[in-house]
């Protein structure tokens, strides 16, 4: 009975190697293309291969540009919030928007638009209005930080987009905002 069991051990154990052996795996990446290219001389020392690879995306130069700027402007923070029924930004806003301010300093290139969002409370047309407001408060601020408003348009989307579903006031809350997204 022993034997038995060590030999289907060892049996299963060789199994999983040779399964876990498989070389060629090609995974598909979406958008990439990846060309790996190997050339060696008929050395037999490993030192003198030569291996490259080549890795191409589909994506054109202003597209790939914008990734990298939305990527960075997630990163200083692109959304500031509002209290209910309110366009003057909270506190931690002051923060975020200065971060926001030297980003864009620092990438004179790019130009924003600022988003108004608002909770699913309220008229359509009121929302609107409110968004607007926060809209504006928002480019304001960053306007008197120096940043050329010629670089920064607003849109209100009211309740229209909301940035949280639900019916709580915890996704009221994360709906009550503004978010600065790059133009392409």
């Amino acid at each position: 009975m022993f034997n038995l069991v060590k030999i289907l051990s060892t049996f299963f154990c060789f199994f999983i190697l040779i399964s876990c052996a498989e070389q060629n795996k090609n995974v598909p990446v979406e958008g990439a293309k990846l060309e790996v290219s190997s050339s060696s001389e008929d050395s037999t020392d490993e030192s003198s291969q030569v291996d490259s690879v080549n890795i191409e995306d589909n994506l054109s130069e202003d597209d790939n540009a914008t990734t990298v700027y939305e990527r960075k402007l997630t990163e200083v923070g692109d959304r500031v919030f509002f209290d209910y029924d309110k366009s003057r930004f909270k506190k931690e806003g002051v923060e975020t928007l200065k971060r926001q301010a030297r980003f864009l300093q620092e990438n004179s290139n790019i130009t924003i638009t600022i988003e108004g969002h608002c909770d699913a409370r309220g008229t359509r047309e009121y929302n609107l209005a409110l968004g607007e407001r926060r809209a504006y408060a928002v480019k304001s601020f960053l306007t008197s930080l120096g940043i050329d408003e010629e670089r920064i348009s607003v849109i209100s989307y009211g309740k229209e987009k909301l940035q949280a579903t639900g019916n709580n006031e915890q996704a009221w809350a994360e709906s009550r905002t503004a978010v600065t997204v790059i133009n392409p």
